[in-house]
């Protein structure tokens, strides 16, 4: 039995660390068996320290896009007709590097090109530039043969310069949280709320912390778990006396950032999920996805194609904190609808946002080109 010819892949994109949902997308996509049994894949990293500050412009980051650039024009040329899959920028300076490699891929290489886009400010960034840079950038776009976006919604960033757009959804694995796990550390009493996500400030981290404290002082019994890695420590100071000088520390708790088993506990621990997010280039967090995967009703913010992903189990609120209060509250006080909505998350998960929907339908844009 002769063994079928396996294509080439240049892989580009940011893996872990840092813990970011486009990184963790990623690397469930790396990490395929089905993406390595079919493709010889050449992974370029482009991960980024700087959380906040991702399109700062530093000799560091000057250094690493251009090796970047020369080893994929080398991967191009090697390669025959390769495949470049690129999780596309959303910074200008990003946005050029991977312009570059996509012109290396198509000139030196002969290959196809597979843009992802992780995000919602791909159109924005395209419309902030003029003269040489802009025109560089759509020719640049006009020769991706595939454009990716997380939701329907999200397909307006390429501003119609990409003409083939496909809709692939993120997922986790479907043994992350198992149907048979889902509810069993949940305790009698006090309501649970989880919030996990990097604490900044346009995640809603605050806004969340200010609702549940009046929830609380009004006689609700209610607790917040926060679970993520600091941002800005001046900020989280702040917020950390306020929760102290309101006497609710003993109810709203930080537990720094957690990964495996130890989230895994939070979420089957909590009876709901809130991410207030104002986050501008918001997309498809995977926290939800994996809120979802626990049988949580999830609290968020129309952001990304956030209520796309929730209409069914969820409550999309604007993120001040009168929305996030009455949404709380709704919940805590209505036992039988956070149920309900619970058993509407574990469902859709499975439905549509497992890893291996996710990697197939990837692979399978692949074979098609």
């Amino acid at each position: 039995m002769t063994e079928t010819k396996k294509g080439d892949l240049i892989f580009v994109g940011p893996l872990p660390p840092p813990i970011l949902g486009e990184s963790i997308a990623l690397q469930s996509l790396y990490n395929s068996e089905k993406l390595h049994q079919q493709y010889n894949v050449k992974k370029i990293n482009l991960s980024k320290k700087d959380f906040e500050h991702p399109g700062a412009l530093s000799f560091d980051k000057l250094l690493h896009d251009s090796v970047a650039i020369f080893y994929a024009g080398f991967l191009s040329l090697r390669m025959k007709k390769p495949i470049l899959y690129i999780s596309i920028s959303q910074t200008k300076m990003g946005l050029l590097r991977d312009c570059v490699m996509i012109q290396a891929c198509k000139v030196l290489g002969r290959g196809k090109v597979v843009s992802h886009l992780h995000g919602n400010n791909l159109g924005g960034t395209i419309d902030a530039t003029s003269g040489i840079t802009r025109k560089f950038i759509i020719y640049s776009l006009q020769k991706i043969d595939v454009g990716i976006v997380l939701g329907e919604k999200l397909t307006p960033n390429y501003r119609g310069h990409v003409k083939h757009v496909e809709v692939v959804s993120n997922g986790i694995p479907a043994d992350f949280i198992l149907k048979n796990e889902v509810g069993q550390g949940k305790k009698k009493g006090t309501v649970s709320l989880l919030y996990l996500s990097n604490l900044m400030f346009e995640k809603g981290y605050i806004e969340l912390i200010k609702a549940t404290t009046a929830l609380i002082q009004e006689g609700h019994n209610l607790r917040l778990d926060l679970v993520g890695g600091i941002q800005n420590e001046d900020e989280f100071q702040e917020i950390k006396h306020y929760i102290a000088e309101n006497d609710v520390d003993h109810l709203i708790q930080y537990h720094g950032l957690k990964q495996g088993e130890e989230k895994k506990r939070f979420f089957l621990e909590s009876d709901m999920m809130a991410l207030p997010t104002k986050y501008k280039v918001e997309g498809q967090p995977m926290s939800i996805i994996e809120g979802m995967a626990a049988g949580l009703p999830i609290i968020s913010s129309d952001r990304g194609i956030i209520a796309e992903l929730i209409k069914d189990c969820g409550v999309v609120i604007e993120p001040t904190v009168e929305g996030v209060k009455a949404a709380i509250k709704e919940l805590v006080t209505n036992d039988a609808e956070r149920m309900r909505l619970g058993r509407m998350s574990r469902d859709t998960f499975e439905e549509f946002y497992t890893e291996d929907k996710y990697t197939d339908r990837l692979v399978s844009i692949f074979d098609e080109l």
